[in-house]
């Protein structure tokens, strides 16, 4: 798995406990680590690749995964659009107006922030 939803690291669980996540094994496609009850102790267990629960091969909702945090960026650029319908990417205005070209119709700013996922 080249891009795996949750980090190896501490994570939470859906019924708030802690937990942590000490690799991804990419045969059997399982996160492995173990988490932490409300009393203290520690259970060793593994979670599918969509965060689910496998405990005891039947799985426990309560015990899956929360979703990691959406990743957010701040997004300013300009863009030089022109009548054929292309559009050019610069990272500041004065770029904008010194590359534009002779068919250039609009110069529209770009200044917002976006969450993992959203498109612009």
């Amino acid at each position: 798995m080249s891009n795996p939803k949750w980090e190896i690291g501490p994570v939470k669980l859906v019924n708030g406990c802690d937990a942590v996540i000490h690799r991804f094994c990419e045969k059997r496609q399982r996160y492995i680590g173990e988490w932490t009850g409300k009393c203290g102790g520690t259970y060793a267990t593994e979670w599918r690749k969509g965060g689910s629960n496998t405990c005891n091969g039947i799985g426990d909702p309560m015990l899956d995964l929360t979703p990691p945090p959406k990743k957010t960026v701040r997004v300013r650029c300009w863009l030089n659009v022109d009548a054929c319908g292309s559009v050019g990417l610069f990272e500041d205005r004065e770029d904008a107006g010194r590359l534009a070209s002779a068919n250039r119709i609009a110069c529209i700013e770009i200044d917002r922030v976006v969450e993992e996922g959203e498109g612009l």
